[in-house]
């Protein structure tokens, strides 16, 4: 049996979010003495911002404030650490109805079936195979280089809602991770108090099957049903995208059309404004269009050369680039790397992730 559950939107990077991720990397940083501004830093997001509750972002900010963190700290570990932070009450309505669940297994399904609010960076899965399950991540559609950091944080912060739901701090058998064994892999033990097993061919928490149909503590069948709808009620409203900020339509624009969008007054008409407006709207975050613009591009050359065998010519002429060579040494302003040198890295860490099994498991 398996269950999963995914919100398809017409560009990954421009899925709604609240400022809660981005608030916890914030919170996370300003404990190593790293001022907000540095950590927000070119995501359109001040320090003040992380009080408004109302704010809505795409994960595309997110991903500039994950890339800047961990840069700042050079601790690779901290995708664990943020993920071990969102708690269920992290996730506002959806963490509620969750908790009033029957059973862990409708907890996990109010996920599946409201995954605009769990906000995941992959698709959610849970299958079940006699004694084991395996609550796992797959499908990620955003920058190759903070998969790895992505991955961590989206399994860590699901066996920290399996853990507050339940009210007890429980450990699962083992954790499968489809990357190689990183520096901080010690850090994994720490999290989730069990052994990890890399190099395999999915990303997964594996537990005993038997804890899905465990009663939780906070049921309340009245409650979980009020919340599911409000829960689905919320969903619809977040899908019309309608209460984006101006950076955050702004990227919506430039990722789903760079080549028409990479103009400040073709966005400006999009939205219905003056050049003068969205450039003084844009200053007011602390953002140029500039810099919005070359995150768009940089994102979309990492997509198309980790997930496609297009040529890099052809990869420049989409994003806009009149020569090759201009594209190549924009690429290696953003990265410090060639194109041919970046797509040789992904390519070799898959060809590894499918040529592994999946860990032994036994009872206890």
């Amino acid at each position: 049996m398996k269950r999963s559950g995914s919100c398809v939107q017409a560009s990954a990077t421009l899925v709604p979010s609240t400022l809660q991720t981005i608030s916890t990397i914030a919170r996370l940083t300003g404990r190593r003495d790293i001022p907000p501004d540095r950590v927000l830093a070119g995501c359109g997001v001040s320090a003040a911002d992380l009080q408004d509750t109302t704010m809505m972002v795409t994960h595309a900010q997110e991903l500039i404030v994950s890339a800047n963190a961990r840069a700042l700290t050079g601790d690779e570990s901290l995708g664990l650490q943020i993920g071990n932070a969102l708690r269920v009450s992290s996730f506002g309505l959806l963490g509620y109805a969750m908790l009033v669940s029957p059973t862990l297994a409708d907890a996990l399904q109010c996920i599946f079936d409201f995954p605009l609010l769990f906000g995941s960076y992959f698709d959610v899965t849970l299958r079940v195979d006699g004694y084991a399950a395996a609550l796992g991540v797959e499908g990620y559609r955003y920058r190759p280089d903070l998969e790895v950091w992505n991955t961590d944080m989206c399994l860590a912060a699901l066996w920290a809602v399996v853990c507050d739901v339940m009210a007890d701090k429980i450990s699962p058998d083992c954790v499968a991770l489809s990357h190689g064994k990183p520096e901080h892999a010690s850090a994994y033990r720490q999290v989730f108090g069990c052994s990890t097993y890399f190099d395999r061919q999915e990303s997964a928490v594996f537990f005993p099957s038997e804890l899905l149909s465990s009663p939780l503590p906070l049921a309340d069948p009245f409650s979980y049903e009020v919340m599911r709808q409000q829960c689905a009620q919320l969903q619809r409203t977040w899908q019309n995208n309608g209460n984006l900020d101006v950076i955050a339509k702004a990227l919506r624009l430039m990722s789903a059309d760079p080549l028409k969008y990479n103009q400040l007054n073709n966005v400006a008409s999009e939205l219905f404004m003056s050049e003068r407006t969205l450039r003084r709207r844009l200053d007011e975050r602390g953002v140029k269009f500039q810099t919005l613009l070359d995150q768009v591009l940089r994102d979309k050359a990492l997509e198309y050369l980790s997930r496609t065998a297009m040529p890099v010519a052809d990869i420049a002429e989409k994003l806009g680039y009149s020569e090759t060579a201009s594209f190549r040494h924009a690429f290696r302003r953003w990265t410090g790397q060639c194109p041919s040198e970046y797509r040789a890295t992904p390519v070799e860490k898959t060809a590894r992730a499918h040529r592994a099994s999946w860990p032994e498991l036994s009872p206890g």
